[in-house]
């Protein structure tokens, strides 16, 4: 205490640094309270799947055993047999909640290289150049063009044909697609929003989505609070660090640059939604939560083709059906390879395939956003939503 300091003035130097000290230790330590709540659950539940990813990264065969595959997949079987995809020899389970949407496809008996193990009719699979012109139009209205933008305006006018389309020659298969997109449940992380947790730090604190929470000028409007973007897209950042054990700021870049590609096509592809999801909020809201969660499920199933059996400058982004379910190949590699065909796109076996073994591609060499360099458990989740098991 200074001479002639007076104890009892709470204003004095000594009382009032000592009260600044105080306010930032609590903030400090609230911040790492609500993180550590908001992702508690989720690293959990994550645990798990390491343990077995160590365990099965000591058999050389990822085999089916009763405990890692689910229930035979019956919708698929009957949706695929009345639509023409032949692949006698796979069987397709329903992916284990743990898997997040991504396996429980397998061999039912050997495969041999070279062999083709599914042949998918073109009429199915989704691309932007068999999209319904209203879908180009509008993905021709966006503020930046990418083959993020004309496969989600391909998949949302898909999921909501027109009046016309549903009377045309292609009806049929119109239909096929609206069905099998609309089965589409998982996407990239935080598309679930349970992925956040259920407190007012995670799920709670988004708007309709993750991805649609905040806007491009987040950064001035949070700078007074010294944050760089929205409060609820920086507590996610820093989860999503600490689950793919990351550098903050690249999964934080990663958030927002996934954010501003959606808002970049939002305006522009909403009025395709014809029905948007029941939810709390306008249905213009909801239109544009539509169109955030189906850029998001495009995301994580995209490919690259050659559709038109030419090598091009850049092979066509597509999404196919069986072949986007797939789960994540191990050190080998994927056991099968998408080649295109007169009118339809086989899945062709890469080596032998023993029976029971699981059939798989790689993510790691899916199409990305523009400017993405983020590699490793950090795209692996992000973009696919991929489980630990797969990193």
């Amino acid at each position: 205490q200074r001479e002639g300091e007076n104890p009892n003035n709470r204003s004095s130097p000594g009382h009032s640094r000592a009260r600044v000290l105080v306010r930032r230790t609590m903030r400090l330590n609230g911040t790492i309270t609500a993180i550590s709540t908001l992702f508690a659950s989720a690293a959990l539940s994550f645990a798990p799947n390491r343990a077995r990813h160590h365990s099965r990264s000591l058999s050389p065969l990822r085999l089916s055993t009763k405990s890692n595959v689910g229930k035979i997949d019956d919708g698929w079987a009957e949706w695929a047999t009345a639509n023409g995809i032949t692949s006698p020899k796979l069987i397709v389970h329903e992916p284990l909640e743990e898997e997040r949407g991504k396996g429980g496809v397998r061999a039912g008996e050997s495969i041999s290289a070279l062999e083709v193990v599914a042949r998918i009719p073109n009429a199915l699979v989704l691309a932007a150049m068999t999209s319904p012109p209203r879908a180009v139009r509008a993905a021709a209205e966006a503020k930046n063009f990418s083959w993020a933008l004309d496969l989600t305006a391909a998949a949302v006018a898909s999921l909501h044909p027109s009046e016309e389309e549903l009377a045309g020659d292609d009806a049929e298969s119109v239909l096929a697609k609206q069905r099998w997109i609309s089965g589409w449940e998982n996407g990239g992380w935080a598309t679930n929003g349970a992925d956040l947790g259920e407190c007012k730090w995670g799920s709670e604190g988004v708007t309709g989505t993750l991805m649609a929470t905040g806007s491009d000028n987040d950064h001035n409007i949070y700078a007074k609070f010294r944050m760089p973007c929205h409060p609820t897209v920086h507590r996610a950042g820093l989860g999503l660090a600490m689950l793919t054990n990351s550098e903050e700021g690249d999964a934080l870049d990663a958030l927002m640059r996934r954010g501003r590609v959606y808002r970049s096509m939002r305006d522009a592809l909403a009025p395709l939604v014809e029905n948007p999801t029941e939810r709390k909020g306008s249905i213009n809201e909801r239109r544009r939560w539509d169109v955030a969660d189906t850029l998001s499920k495009v995301l994580s199933r995209a490919t690259k083709i050659d559709l038109d059996g030419e090598t091009g400058p850049e092979p066509t982004s597509v999404i196919v059906p069986l072949h986007e379910r797939l789960g994540q190949c191990d050190d080998r590699g994927a056991n099968v390879k998408l080649v295109a065909g007169d009118d339809e796109v086989m899945l062709v076996a890469l080596r032998d395939i023993g029976a029971g073994e699981e059939i798989t591609r790689d993510y790691v060499a899916a199409p990305r956003l523009d400017d993405d360099s983020t590699e490793g458990p950090l795209r692996l989740l992000l973009q696919f939503g991929l489980p630990p098991s797969a990193w």
